[in-house]
């Protein structure tokens, strides 16, 4: 596997991994991330991993991120969704472009009546294709 150079956001995060022990990383990838995404911190969406090639956030089911019968709201769940793919994207996009959504489609296959969690990983061919 090539060695390529990590961009600014990937940097932050091994500095404050080389600062902090190993059992407040998620901490330390919860309240960075949640100062930069306002909605996120609103929803207290957790990072639970971050890596080069995979992410994993938790969303709690609280009363602040509810629908009307007392599930997750389809927002909260599109933003776990989003939050988990934009993190992975942000590791590994170049410093000279900007990771933006374009598109999003969702499909909700029944009611959620718990707490969510969403994982975005990158396969060999993706992590080649940005990295090039």
């Amino acid at each position: 596997m090539a060695s390529f150079k990590l961009n600014r956001m990937a940097s932050s995060i091994r500095k404050m991994e080389s600062y902090l022990p190993k059992s407040l990383h998620q901490l330390g990838y919860t309240f960075a991330f949640n100062r930069m995404v306002k909605l996120a911190g609103t929803a207290g969406l957790r990072v639970e991993k971050l890596t080069e090639r995979e992410s994993t956030v938790y969303l709690k089911n609280r009363r602040r991120v509810q629908n009307h019968i007392g599930g997750l709201h389809a927002c909260s769940m599109a933003l776990a969704a989003e939050s988990a793919t934009g993190m992975l994207v942000g590791m590994n996009v170049p410093d000279t472009h900007v990771p933006l959504i374009k598109t999003m489609k969702v499909d909700f296959v029944r009611r959620c009546q718990g707490d969510i969690r969403a994982t975005a990983r990158l396969s060999e061919e993706d992590y080649q294709r940005i990295h090039v």
